[in-house]
């Protein structure tokens, strides 16, 4: 979110777990219209295909909200 206040397009990718201080974070900010993904929780006891399998099923939205796709 730091990034976006200095001009460069980005996403938070965060688990469910983190929705509330998320949103807390950008109305701080006053960022409303931050973009941010949630995967869901927990990620801790996933295993490494599994969290392989979400950052593939993830991807293309977090790309195209950094390219307006």
């Amino acid at each position: 979110m730091v990034t976006e206040s200095k001009g460069v397009p980005s996403v938070s990718v965060i688990t469910s777990t983190f929705t509330r201080a998320a949103q807390a974070r950008v109305t701080f900010l006053g960022m409303p219209g931050a973009r941010i993904v949630v995967l869901p929780s927990p990620l801790a006891t996933r295993s490494t295909d599994e969290v392989r399998q979400m950052a593939h099923e993830y991807a293309p939205e977090i790309v195209g909200l950094l390219t307006g796709d």
